[in-house]
């Protein structure tokens, strides 16, 4: 389609830069590029911002999700074939609902955003210099006491993600909390030691108190990790192991660590 213009254009006298670079604009244009607002507006709202969006593009995931059927071999499908299938799904859905958000960070500021990723997500908070922790009920869509816009000298003290499906790629969320001092894990599936890991090399300068029990998929390894902690207080790692490398470890940590009390008992409820 194209040729066959630039040949009539180019005998007609038109420059052959002229006609690719027309092309280029119209191109643009059909493909609907747009330019992005690197700065958004002073005071703007969280969930306004959220409303110019399709909800189907702030939930979809980068990879096409339909399901190529001409890849799978009838012979080969079995009842756990799909049911790997769907957990791999599930999976995905989970990593993508806890993408972090660059807007959202711009818009609120970092303590702030990291609060709606956990009140959003089944967990509670409490600001600093409050008493109250803040958390959604689950009959409402929104949290009123959780403001949606940015609010100056607001600082995230305690953090309650307990029974959540937090996962390693939802720490990418825990960025530049300076004031953050408690912080609870506790039965959670999905934490492990490059969790652990992770969220060491986040929060190491100001947390105080962090509670793991019943995460079950944690190992000796990750006692090493608490070592980055500067004012760590109390380690609660309840349910967790019940070996004897695992206890030694934790002995080595306090021996090393004076100032950390580690809570690893193996408690049997009745």
């Amino acid at each position: 389609m194209f040729a066959l213009r630039w040949v009539k254009e180019i005998g007609s006298g038109i420059s052959f830069r002229k006609i690719i670079r027309n092309d280029y604009s119209a191109i643009r244009q059909l493909s609907g590029e747009k330019k992005v607002q690197n700065h958004p507006e002073e005071g703007q709202s969280y969930f306004e911002s959220e409303k110019k969006l399709s909800i189907f593009k702030v939930f979809a995931t980068k990879r096409n999700t339909y399901l190529e059927l001409h890849k799978y071999n009838p012979m080969t499908i079995s009842s756990e074939r799909i049911s790997e299938w769907k957990e791999s799904r599930k999976r995905e859905a989970e990593i993508s609902r806890q993408r972090y958000i660059k807007e959202r960070h711009a818009i609120l500021g970092s303590d702030l955003a990291t609060a709606h990723f956990v009140v959003y997500r089944d967990g509670k908070i409490k600001f600093k210099n409050s008493d109250n922790w803040i958390e959604k009920h689950p009959d409402e869509d929104e949290c009123p006491e959780l403001p949606n816009k940015y609010v100056r000298n607001l600082y995230l003290e305690a953090i309650d993600s307990s029974n959540t499906l937090i996962r390693y790629e939802g720490l990418e969320n825990f960025i530049n909390l300076k004031h953050l001092k408690w912080l609870s894990f506790k039965n959670c599936i999905h934490v492990d030691d490059w969790f652990v890991d992770r969220l060491s090399g986040e929060l190491k300068e100001t947390l105080e108190y962090l509670d793991l029990s019943n995460c079950h998929n944690l190992t000796k390894n990750c006692i090493s990790c608490f070592y980055r902690f500067k004012k760590l207080k109390t380690l609660v790692l309840q349910n967790v192991v019940k070996n004897k490398d695992f206890e030694f470890s934790c002995m080595l940590l306090e021996d090393a660590c004076p100032h950390v009390f580690v809570d690893n008992r193996i408690i049997v409820y009745l």
